[in-house]
């Protein structure tokens, strides 16, 4: 598969001693403000003949586990189970034996690989999401972030603190610098939502209607829309999936239609600014790290399937271990007293907006998790001692396997297989990927 690489993550670089100048790239890129970017030219091609499988695993205490050999282990691919082609240990830089990860060697039966000592570096980019950030969480993030940022980093480490709207310390191990940076923050003026519809539906809401086809949310859209419109609500509501030609009608179907569409934009901005970021590290040397700060985002469509694979696979040949903390800190489930009343007498009646809300709630969160697990990463949650999250994700796992299937036997179709993994450790606790699309076949020049 092919895919463009954006340059705006660039600038974690540009600013550093590590400069990446590819052709055709500006060494002053600017982060996104509300224009997309000119292409750069430059293409990243990823020739995908393997996937590569990070695992953590952890024991009943909540340790890594860093004594497994390739034996220990089984992979499942659909179903299936492969035959695990390659294996490899990485081992925190902070540990006393610092190392590197191996290359990823040929599996040897029952044969565990030995860690090779070298110098220890390590490369943080803390990645804030402004996009989603509301005020309050915000504030609540830049105060922990300024805490956990007290102290020097340690010697081996250098960090970044970037941000979806501009922010950008620069690379530096200077701690007030990156303090600097934190305090810089600022909720996005722009909403993710439409707005300004009749009636107005969210990102959620829509996806239930146009995609799930959902009745009762049909029914309060319309109740609404007919009270914005100043319409009767009297007649029978048209289901969802038929095309209704009353006015009322074509109102919720309209406003669905382009939520649904600004919802999947942002995911589709969102996601692609991650994947530029992770791309940009695989330049550092040494081990890097991405800790993504964010209240998630619902990310429910095909391409956003497809992106999260990409993300996957480039973290995984890169050696980047996505983390994420939810800034949302510990969940209340509870809908804001500012909106409890849905504007829909059926939606009182039956309770379906704080249905609703803690299923988004939930579902926000779904997409730093798949990203964690799938790069031996740490996602922290449901939890308010954001400060101590901070620093546990800083400090990242003590071990971490990689793990190589190969894909000559998969058909070329686009598909997404779902992974599974074993390992033979009773009442250990495994992260892992949960699954990768296969490649599409090479398109036939015209």
């Amino acid at each position: 598969m092919s895919t463009h690489f954006n340059y705006l993550a660039a600038t974690i670089l540009c600013t550093s001693a590590l400069t990446l100048h590819p052709q055709g790239v500006s060494q002053q890129p600017q982060l996104p403000q509300t224009e997309p970017p000119p292409d750069s030219g430059v293409i990243l091609h990823v020739e995908v003949q393997a996937v590569l499988v990070p695992v953590v695993v952890r024991d009943a205490q909540g340790h890594a586990v860093g004594d497994l050999s390739e034996k220990d282990f089984k992979v499942f691919d659909q179903g299936k189970q492969r035959t695990i082609s390659g294996f490899s240990i990485e081992q925190n830089p902070s540990l006393e034996a610092t190392a590197q990860p191996a290359a990823l060697q040929p599996s040897a039966p029952g044969g565990a690989p030995s860690i090779p000592t070298t110098p220890a570096k390590r490369f943080i980019v803390f990645l804030f999401d402004d996009r989603h950030l509301g005020p309050g969480d915000i504030l609540q993030m830049k105060k922990a972030g300024t805490r956990m940022l007290d102290q020097p980093l340690a010697d081996s480490d250098h960090a970044v603190v970037l941000s979806f709207l501009g922010v950008n310390s620069g690379m530096t191990r200077d701690h007030a610098v990156l303090q600097a940076a934190v305090a810089k923050l600022k909720a996005s003026d722009a909403s993710h939502s439409v707005g300004g519809n009749c009636p107005d539906i969210d990102y959620y809401t829509a996806d239930q209607i146009v995609n799930k086809h959902s009745q009762s949310e049909w029914n309060i859209e319309y109740e609404k829309a007919a009270k914005c419109s100043h319409q009767s609500s009297a007649s029978v509501a048209a289901q969802p999936s038929q095309q209704g030609t009353d006015f009322v009608s074509m109102l919720v179907r309209t406003a669905a239609n382009q939520a649904l569409e600004a919802g999947d934009q942002d995911v589709r901005e969102t996601l692609l600014y991650i994947r530029d970021v992770v791309h940009t590290m695989s330049k550092l040397p040494g081990q890097r790290t991405l800790i993504f700060v964010s209240p998630g985002f619902l990310s429910r469509s095909d391409e956003a399937l497809a992106l999260q694979s990409q993300i996957l696979d480039l973290a995984a040949a890169s050696n980047v271990t996505f983390s994420a903390l939810d800034a949302r800190g510990l969940f209340n489930f509870f809908v804001p007293a500012s909106e409890s009343g849905s504007g829909s007498i059926y939606g009182d009646i039956t309770g379906q907006q704080v249905e609703d809300h803690t299923e988004s709630m939930r579902e926000n969160e779904d997409i730093m998790a798949k990203l964690a697990d799938g790069t031996g990463g740490t996602f922290f949650h449901n939890s308010n001692d954001l400060v101590g999250g901070l620093k546990t994700l800083e400090a990242g796992p003590e071990y971490r396997y990689l793990l190589q299937i190969s894909l000559q036997d998969v058909k070329l179709n686009g598909s997404y297989h779902a992974l599974k993994v074993e390992v033979d450790r009773p009442g250990a606790k495994l992260q892992a990927r949960q699954g990768y699309f296969a490649p599409q076949p090479p398109k036939k020049p015209k």
